[in-house]
């Protein structure tokens, strides 16, 4: 059942992700497949890595601007919005600092 999780799982984070970043300056795109997921800003990130470990989340940051989520084939429901809380949360704090 890992690959019906993912895909349904994957939708649930993107679909948060929207939810939650829908009309925030500096987002300029989410993007994914199953549980591959990346939103792109419009400017570096790099140093939203550490910021997030700090935060206790596991991220990663590709060509400069792309946050990319790579989460556990096994979430649930909890851990899916757990995610995208804490990204999000993470994601429009750093936009408005760089403002």
């Amino acid at each position: 059942g890992l690959l019906d999780n993912s895909r349904v799982r994957g939708a649930a984070i993107r679909a948060g992700l929207a939810e939650a970043l829908t009309g925030v300056a500096g987002v300029v795109e989410i993007r994914g497949e199953g549980m591959m997921i990346g939103i792109e800003l419009d400017r570096a990130c790099n140093e939203l890595v550490g910021v997030a470990r700090d935060a206790g989340l596991l991220i990663n940051v590709t060509a400069d601007k792309v946050v990319r989520l790579v989460p556990p084939l096994i979430y649930g429901d909890a851990e899916v919005a757990t995610l995208v809380n804490g990204v999000a949360g993470l994601i429009k704090t750093y936009l408005q600092q760089a403002a």
